[in-house]
């Protein structure tokens, strides 16, 4: 009886053995991989959002500047026509100094100029001269008045008193971090969505102007932006941006 009770121990401590050296060795090693295949996965997705994060940054600054160039070409062409107890629309002295204003303030300058699309016509340009009546005195007679954006290099610059020949006193409005790309930032007037009306006795003329009419433009500006992140140039974006200007040019074909 005795005899049996310690055979029956023996057998159960036999059978409460632990892992032999190469079940251990297989487990250790399934978990190398699998803790490999984690580190992998958890790599990749930390990778993905840093560059979202770039991307994310590098529009954002794109589009800042847009807005802003939005917001300032809208204003292109604005006169202070009307001024209480001095303009007199029956006095024909009156009435050709506005429309002089409107002449004036209303004309757009591009410079710097190149084909960008391929069409052979260098109609794409890194620079934009505008003005507004900013004191409106109805008179354009202080360089306060002339504005312009352009391309300098890898920035966008604007200024005050400035033309497309580069005189004026220019300064950077993009950010240091991005890059804009040569042949990647121009203003284009939208040839599909600009034109020049005769003003008609009556009406207008959409045939188009002649010397000596008189006649009304209506304009939109096509913004183009290309650009890379400076400390990353393998994170780009492209936008680009149409601005109606509101505000319609009355002037006299030469």
């Amino acid at each position: 009886m005795l005899d049996r009770l310690r055979d029956q121990e023996v057998g159960r401590e036999s059978r409460q053995g632990g892992f032999s050296l190469v079940e251990l060795m297989v487990g250790i090693t399934v978990g190398l991989i699998i803790l490999a295949g984690a580190i992998t996965v958890l790599s990749n997705l930390s990778f993905s959002g840093l560059e979202n994060s770039r991307s994310i940054r590098l529009n954002q600054q794109m589009r800042e500047n847009l807005d802003l160039m939005r917001r300032e070409l809208q204003k292109a062409g604005y006169v202070a026509a009307y001024q209480v107890g001095v303009t007199d629309w029956s006095d024909s002295a009156d009435r050709d100094a506005v429309e002089a204003a409107i002449d004036t303030f209303g004309a757009i300058t591009l410079g710097d100029c190149f084909d960008a699309d391929g069409d052979t016509i260098a109609d794409e340009c890194r620079c934009i001269g505008y003005s507004y009546d900013l004191d409106e005195d109805g008179v354009k007679d202080d360089p306060g008045e002339l504005f312009g954006f352009r391309q300098n290099g890898a920035v966008i610059e604007s200024g005050t008193g400035v033309d497309c020949a580069g005189g004026g006193s220019w300064e950077a409005i993009s950010d240091t971090a991005v890059s804009i790309q040569a042949n990647g930032f121009y203003f284009k007037i939208d040839p599909d969505d600009s034109v020049d009306y005769e003003i008609e006795e009556g009406g207008v003329n959409e045939v188009g102007c002649g010397a000596g009419d008189v006649c009304l433009a209506r304009r939109k500006i096509i913004v183009a932006m290309d650009a890379v992140l400076s400390s990353d140039n393998t994170v780009t974006a492209s936008l680009r941006d149409e601005v109606k200007l509101k505000n319609d040019r009355y002037y006299t074909e030469p």
